[in-house]
């Protein structure tokens, strides 16, 4: 068995159990005391809080993984503000591999440093520990995008074709996007190669949209702050997969959206520079 697919079996089998567990509790119970929940940031500093969260397997090919409440309000908070001086306009990798400005992503986006601060230091092992407490070093910097409207990221794939982007740290396997902030009325993270389906989908209309437009549509995740996607960007055989194609939707007239974008590599992944 490969590395990755020991990586995603580990986790397939942790959250089954998890999802059993769950089953035994009441789960509004768990959701209503975690969304509540607000840890002292000044604590950060001597240890990580033991923090609990709700997961739901959405699908299995690609794995996606919705997790409710991964982080708190404070922890929000203490993002945006980090990110708020640090906004300039996203780029994406061009043919070459090489960052640049298209207007097909036409978000702001933050960087933060690596253990920038206690929080971001334990939110980084947070994202490692949900993926069977890999090394952390293989996530790489955050990145807090701001879209306010009009702004979108056109559909895209997370993982490289391009050779130069992988000779530091590999292929991107996983992506986690977790909303921070949303006053929108749309903003959608959208799975244009996964449709949706009434039969298997209309329990989850509490965080996808189900509407008119469902039928010719993708899965359409709602922005709900605190809430996380996690999806993994290759199949078993470490092969780029195809059904991973998505797009940051527009957050509407007059809104705005905020949000956390985590990208785990193949091996560890080298900061060459903070700026």
């Amino acid at each position: 068995m490969s590395d990755i697919e020991y990586s995603l079996h580990i986790i397939v089998e942790r959250l089954t159990i998890l999802q059993t567990y769950l089953r035994q509790q009441t789960i509004k119970d768990i959701k209503d005391q975690n969304s509540s929940v607000n840890y002292d940031l000044s604590k950060y500093e001597y240890e990580c809080p033991h923090h609990r969260y709700v997961t739901r397997i959405i699908e299995r090919k690609p794995l996606i993984i919705y997790i409710e409440n991964f982080l708190t309000r404070n922890e929000i908070e203490h993002l945006a503000q980090l990110a708020e001086p640090l906004f300039n306009p996203s780029k994406i990798f061009n043919a070459e591999g090489v960052r640049t400005y298209d207007d097909y992503r036409t978000s702001t986006s933050a960087n933060l440093r690596r253990q920038h601060t206690p929080v971001v230091k334990c939110l980084e092992h947070r994202f490692a520990k949900f993926q069977g407490n890999i090394d952390v070093r293989r996530i790489e910097r955050f990145q807090v995008v701001k879209y306010i409207p009009g702004q979108q990221f056109q559909p895209h794939y997370d993982w490289f074709w391009q050779p130069e982007p992988m000779k530091n740290g590999g292929q991107r396997l996983t992506t986690f996007v977790t909303y921070l902030q949303a006053n929108c009325s749309q903003g959608e993270t959208e799975f244009l190669e996964i449709r949706f389906n009434e039969t298997l989908h209309k329990h989850l209309c509490d965080i996808l949209y189900c509407d008119e437009k469902s039928a010719s549509s993708g899965l359409r995740f709602r922005p709900i702050p605190g809430n996380t996607v996690f999806w993994s960007n290759v199949d078993k055989k470490g092969l780029p997969d195809h059904k991973t194609y998505h797009a940051g939707r527009p957050p509407g007239e007059n809104g705005y959206k905020i949000g956390l974008n985590v990208w785990t590599r193949v091996q560890p992944h080298t900061i060459l520079s903070e700026s």
